[in-house]
């Protein structure tokens, strides 16, 4: 991969489902100084470290672990490649050793991957036989034949980005109800669709993407005596705008800053738009994302 330095390395570590000793392949993945540090500014020069690094778990068979090479080769032209720019590399030859099991309503993976006491902490990226993509706070399961799209929709939830589709109940319900550890960089929720100029006004204070919004009324239409229906007319770039999230919570309802579509609603889309990008350089990097704010 261009632009990167490769350190390899080999372990045994023992399965915690079989009990048997497995051999995994490892490579430590590090910028070169030109690349991005991990969690630094855009433009700032350095390395990062390998207790920075995310762990990826890729299969050691090809062509699996191929598709996933390329997947992450092509991330560095990602935009949001700045802020996840530094991986170390560990390789499975049996996906039991993963030991890997479907939760909720969806069939989200969560695994276990055999790590070391001093690696618990780590971020881990892994690519194995599921059916759809998750994010966790600590860790990312996707497909082998994934997309950098779908990888970066992933990212995004790390980065503290939440989905813009139709949440399903059992996510929806917690988030949109506020209970989650961290606001969101683009959703943010309300219990009504209509609001006093001085609600309206407090609501703008609170947006994330506040900064990018010159005028509170901006945010809504006025619909007399001081009361405003929230949303912002299609020719506004940054404001209000319905988000999907929220669909299954009678009651809730859900906001983002843009009108188009983007990759965190549907990530084939792959727009992820500037005021997207200025949130992520006003939030510093990964969030403490968790299970009931993705």
């Amino acid at each position: 991969m261009p632009g990167l330095k490769w350190i390899g390395a080999s372990s045994k570590r023992i399965s915690k489902t079989s009990g048997c000793a497995a051999l995994f392949s490892i490579a430590l993945l590090q910028p070169a100084q030109a690349e991005l540090p991990w969690f630094a500014p855009r433009g700032q020069v350095s390395t990062c470290s390998n207790d920075a690094a995310v762990q990826v778990w890729l299969p050691q068979q090809l062509p699996q672990r191929a598709q996933v090479l390329e997947v992450l080769s092509k991330w560095q032209a990602h935009p949001l490649h700045a802020y996840v720019p530094c991986f170390s590399l560990r390789y499975y030859h049996d996906a039991t050793a993963l030991a890997c099991t479907t939760q909720g309503e969806r069939g989200r993976q969560r695994c276990q991957p055999p790590v070391l006491p001093r690696e618990l902490h780590q971020r881990q990226l892994i690519f194995t036989d599921a059916l759809i993509g998750s994010a966790s706070a600590q860790q990312i399961v996707l497909p082998t034949a994934t997309s950098v799209a779908a990888f970066a929709h992933e990212v995004g939830h790390w980065l503290g980005f939440a989905d813009e589709y139709r949440m399903s109940a059992e996510l929806a319900q917690p988030f949109c109800h506020g209970r989650y550890r961290h606001p969101s960089l683009n959703v943010v929720t309300t219990a009504v669709l209509e609001m006093s100029s001085a609600e309206l006004q407090a609501l703008w204070q609170r947006l994330p993407w506040r900064d990018q919004v010159s005028d509170w009324q901006l945010l809504g239409q006025s619909i007399g005596a001081e009361r405003w229906r929230l949303g912002s007319t299609e020719a506004t770039a940054v404001g209000l705008f319905a988000s999907r999230t929220c669909d299954e919570v009678p009651g809730r309802y859900s906001w983002k800053p843009v009108a188009r579509m983007t990759a965190m609603e549907y990530h084939d889309v792959t727009i992820w738009p500037k005021a997207y990008l200025k949130l992520l350089e006003n939030a510093g990097g990964l969030r403490n994302h968790n299970d009931r704010a993705k």
